[in-house]
């Protein structure tokens, strides 16, 4: 028995030896060759290809949406000119309204206790995901129009790419999809996340733009039970996530969500869904394996409010305040090197941008100095 015990443990160890040298090799290219943020000083061509793909203007899938109310043209407009400057485009979903609510439409077992608007804004994605499949899109993005996110998204997505491709075990062959292709959800907007224990996962130390713990977002789940130094980020299969401000969805993962929050709700809403808001319930079909969906802590992308009256801040609850209170300066939330807070240096061709922190040790940096970042595939060892 201890013979067996032994070798179980051995052949664990070269798996676990085999998987960080197959993630280390691209890795080592890549750091040498991807710190790099605009398209004129693209990446050599010792890049691996898909990591190329993430840099083209749907950001490595076919398409990228937003959910935007139509009586909020001044949140569009602030996507579409910040998507601009980072070299992206994005399509827009039309946000649900009550008064847009038909009763015969409530999904099977829906919660009455929670607020039209909430059910409003769970149908606007179950919009956006009905697109996905609608269109036969391999992939998209979805994300609110509040959301910000970093000057470097680009090399942001292809060190995510080379840490959830590992974890995949395509580290070293072609995928369809850049970021692997055994995947339903990419996390990558939330506020709080956790991850299914036991299972591989991979760290990127020295990541410059992870913020510090005193500005994290208000995270409503406790941190993944995994070990991480305050540089690192973390990424891992997903058991449960909270708010869907910035995601991925693969065409399989699409159809599954669709057929859980509306079409077949005999089949699968029992076990998936309790009739709550959209990223409660989708948080619920990724820890109960309905699901195959990934993440990432601390999280890639933020939230931004625009300056005005604090009622802006939000279609689902009113934020308070009067039309013509102006007072309130506008707030990046989650994000190191904001994208929105920095339109002005960015349009004004400035070399450097602002953290959205005075108090951080590196409050200025080249958008051209943040480099992609590799790390190391985690397997974990049982005990026989």
């Amino acid at each position: 028995m201890a013979s067996q015990k032994k070798s179980t443990r051995w052949l664990l160890y070269i798996v676990g030896a085999t998987a960080f040298l197959l993630v280390l090799w691209p890795l080592y290219t890549a750091r040498e060759s991807l710190p790099v943020a605009s398209e004129e000083n693209s990446a050599s061509t010792e890049n691996p290809e898909y990591l190329e793909a993430v840099r083209n203007e749907t950001l490595g899938v076919e398409k990228v949406f937003a959910i935007n109310l139509r009586s909020r043209p001044d949140k569009q407009d602030a996507i579409i000119l910040g998507s601009s400057l980072s070299g992206f485009q994005v399509d827009f979903i039309d946000g649900v309204t009550p008064d847009q609510v038909d009763p015969k439409s409530y999904p099977y077992k829906w919660n009455y206790d929670h607020k039209v608007t909430e059910y409003a804004a769970r149908r606007a994605h179950v919009n956006a995901i009905q697109r996905v499949v609608k269109d036969r899109l391999g992939s998209a993005i979805i994300m609110e129009d509040d959301s910000d996110w970093d000057v470097g998204i680009k090399v942001q997505l292809q060190s995510f790419a080379m840490a959830v491709r590992a974890i995949q075990g395509t580290s070293d062959r072609t995928t369809a999809s850049p970021y692997g292709d055994d995947w339903d959800i990419h996390w990558l907007g939330h506020c709080g996340m956790d991850c299914k224990t036991g299972l591989p996962y991979f760290l990127a130390p020295n990541d410059p733009t992870i913020l510090p713990p005193a500005h994290f977002l208000p995270y409503w789940r406790d941190p993944p039970p995994i070990g991480r130094s305050d540089d690192a980020r973390l990424t891992c299969i997903a058991r449960d996530a909270v708010c869907s401000t910035f995601y991925m969805v693969s065409y399989r993962g699409a159809q599954r969500i669709l057929a859980a929050l509306s079409a077949n709700p005999v089949g699968v809403a029992d076990r998936v869904d309790l009739g709550a808001q959209f990223d409660v319930s989708l948080g619920r079909m990724c820890g109960d394996g309905y699901l195959r969906c990934f993440g990432v802590y601390p999280a890639l992308m933020g939230g931004y409010r625009l300056g005005g009256s604090p009622s802006k801040g939000s279609d689902i609850n009113q934020g308070g305040g009067e039309p013509g209170d102006n007072g309130v300066v506008p707030v990046s939330f989650g994000v190191k090197y904001s994208t929105l807070l920095n339109i002005n240096r960015l349009l004004n061709g400035e070399e450097t941008v602002h953290a959205t922190w005075d108090d951080l040790p590196v409050p200025d940096i080249k958008p051209d100095d943040i480099p992609a970042v590799g790390g190391i595939l985690q397997v974990p060892v049982l005990e026989a």
